[in-house]
């Protein structure tokens, strides 16, 4: 039986859930339509598809650094200010990029653009950890991630005929202006700064499994990273056009709607364990289907479909794991820099392991991974902590 501490965090209302989700999603939005940026990379730019693969890994890399800086500084640092300057600067990045001629130049611009959504992203996750119900704040963040993906998917075409082919680095600064405008507007007095007297006591053995569960978001983000990046130019290496491909995956996309809801409903039905393997199977079969010889238009959506959906409610979950073992925030920014470095492998793995026109090798890798996470995901989730938003019961998975 958990009896309710006296720094359990309080009941918030539901835009200061939607608001706070906005703003850690905004500080690497470019992952919510990656393959949108990788076809307008190579499609577009005519970059090479390794060229893309590696400027999307250094921009990872750049969040990997941010985030860094985020785990160092959580403590001491405003929330507020901290996130509005590191916005600010993404911001101006985006704006600069289309004006960068130079490859080698472009890959320092994106390095440093990550680095300051990284340090956004980080100080948010702080935050999200300190709200009164973890499943829902993640839920939320996975939901935008989900609805502004499916947007920008269904728009960039258009997007790019209107603006030209620097159009998604665009949207990616209007999200920028509208995280910055968020952080704004949310009170600072909600979510005060760490102290010691509100320290919480992590205990030895959560921590045990609190690094079992950031293992498993590390191989599942990496595999899921490294099929998202590629998954358009897979479409298009079907025979597909890139204005079907963009509209396929922004219609499936809306699949993952449902998935972050899932974690959002409280009801006894709702349990972590079985739901996250449930899901991450669906993700590897979605793997099986796009490794046929030859990929039909139904098979291809019926992949988008089922990784879609199962993606963020796996995500949710597992974060929503961690921020209950450490409700101070600390472990929730640590894992944002764990899926950081998983956002940034994924598509450099997937990089190094295509051949022109041939992502079998890929795909297989992708599949071992998501079966791996499977295996090892029992044991942590069925001995987590209780959420947040429960009382006394104890929370369980089983």
């Amino acid at each position: 039986m958990r009896h309710i501490e006296n720094n359990t965090p309080k009941r918030h209302p539901i835009w200061l859930y939607f608001a706070v989700a906005f703003i850690a999603m905004s500080g690497l939005s470019y992952i919510n339509f990656l393959p949108g940026l990788m076809n307008a990379l190579v499609v577009s730019l005519k970059y090479t598809e390794s060229q893309a693969g590696q400027l999307v890994a250094l921009n990872g890399y750049g969040a990997l650094f941010g985030t860094a800086l985020a785990i160092l500084s959580v403590k001491y640092w405003q929330w507020k200010p901290t996130i509005i300057c590191a916005m600010s600067v993404l911001l101006l990045l985006e704006l600069t990029t289309p004006a960068i001629i130079s490859f080698d130049t472009l890959i320092v611009l994106r390095f440093v653009t990550g680095f300051a959504g990284g340090l956004a992203v980080g100080m948010s996750f702080s935050v999200l950890a300190k709200m009164h119900n973890t499943n829902r704040a993640f839920g939320f963040l996975l939901f935008i991630q989900f609805i502004v993906g499916a947007l920008v998917m269904y728009t960039l075409p258009q997007l790019e005929f209107n603006f030209g082919a620097y159009a998604v680095f665009y949207v990616m600064a209007t999200i920028a202006l509208c995280g910055i405008l968020m952080a704004i507007s949310i009170p600072v007095g909600y979510f005060p700064t760490y102290t010691e007297s509100r320290k919480s006591h992590t205990r030895v053995n959560s921590l045990g499994i609190s690094m079992t569960i950031m293992l498993v978001i590390f191989i599942y983000l990496t595999a899921a990273s490294a099929l998202y990046a590629y998954v358009g130019l897979i479409g298009i290496n079907a025979s597909l056009n890139e204005t079907q491909v963009s509209s396929y995956i922004a219609f499936t996309g809306l699949l993952g709607l449902l998935g972050a809801m899932i974690p959002m409903i409280q009801s006894p039905c709702i349990k972590r364990r079985p739901l996250s393997i449930i899901s991450i199977s669906l993700c590897l079969i979605a793997v099986l289907l796009l490794l046929q010889p030859t990929i039909s238009i139904t098979a291809y959506v019926v992949a988008l479909a089922l990784f879609f959906f199962s993606w963020p409610a796996v995500q949710s979950f597992l974060f929503a794991a961690i921020a209950d073992i450490s409700p101070s925030g600390r472990l929730s920014t640590i894992s944002s820099l764990v899926s950081s470095i998983a956002m940034a492998s994924g598509p450099m793995l997937a990089a190094f392991l295509i051949k022109p026109s041939d992502y079998s090798l890929m795909l297989t890798v992708c599949a071992s991974l998501f079966a791996l996470c499977a295996v090892i995901l029992y044991m942590p989730l069925k001995t987590a902590p209780p959420t947040k938003a429960q009382s006394t019961p104890p929370y369980h998975t089983s």
